[in-house]
């Protein structure tokens, strides 16, 4: 008798999880339908990479590194 109980529990638990996730994929479906489509930005805004300029070396993340010295 206590088998059947236990395995009534899982076969239960297994219908309710799988309700649960289908609910939630469901609303999450939804809610990926009502957001509006990004926006294209201004030619003005974009900024043009130039490959033929050399990055400025001051501005460099290695110039900025520090050890501490008292651990």
């Amino acid at each position: 008798m206590r088998n059947n109980r236990a395995i009534w529990f899982i076969v239960l638990g297994t219908v309710f999880f799988l309700g649960v996730a289908v609910v939630t994929l469901r609303a999450a479906e939804q809610g990926a339908k009502q957001h509006p489509p990004p926006s294209a930005p201004e030619e003005s805004a974009t900024i043009a990479d130039d490959p033929t300029t050399a990055p400025d070396t001051s501005q460099s993340a290695d110039n900025n590194v520090s050890f501490p010295t008292n651990i």
